[in-house]
């Protein structure tokens, strides 16, 4: 039973799958249940062994990242842009967002800072359709 090839028109095929994100070219911090504060390698290496001051919008959902000259209100990373913020995590987990979360950033050049905005866990439904479905 051989069946019959048919050539089927190029412009039949209209859906172009996207190549993925070169994670080389992103720049993102990802904070962990731990309290772990971790840039990428991109972003740590032009943040990494400098002070920083984090802020964050009132519900979590942005983060910006100014350099200070400075302790102070700043905190010091070191040179591998990773480092303990327990202290963030309650605050997170009181807006509601799930952990790990994940930034991703840009440069703004308006205000001089590193801003990031929320990316949602796409795996955290998938997480919860699973563990319903054990149940039944």
């Amino acid at each position: 039973m051989n069946k019959t090839k048919k050539d089927i028109p190029l412009d039949s095929f209209t859906i172009v799958v996207a190549p993925p994100v070169n994670r080389l070219s992103t720049t993102c911090i990802n904070i962990y249940q731990d309290g772990k504060f971790n840039m990428n390698g991109k972003l740590s290496s032009i943040l990494g062994g400098k002070f920083l001051q984090i802020r964050l919008t009132d519900n979590c959902r942005n983060m910006c990242i100014l350099e200070a000259d400075s302790a102070g209100e700043s905190i010091k990373f070191p040179q591998s842009g990773s480092r303990r913020l327990l202290e963030l995590i309650p605050i997170l987990k009181k807006r509601g967002l799930a952990l790990p979360a994940k930034y991703e950033f840009w440069y703004s050049e308006t205000t001089k800072s590193w801003q990031g905005e929320y990316i949602e866990n796409p795996t955290k439904r998938l997480l919860a359709k699973s563990r319903d479905s054990k149940k039944n």
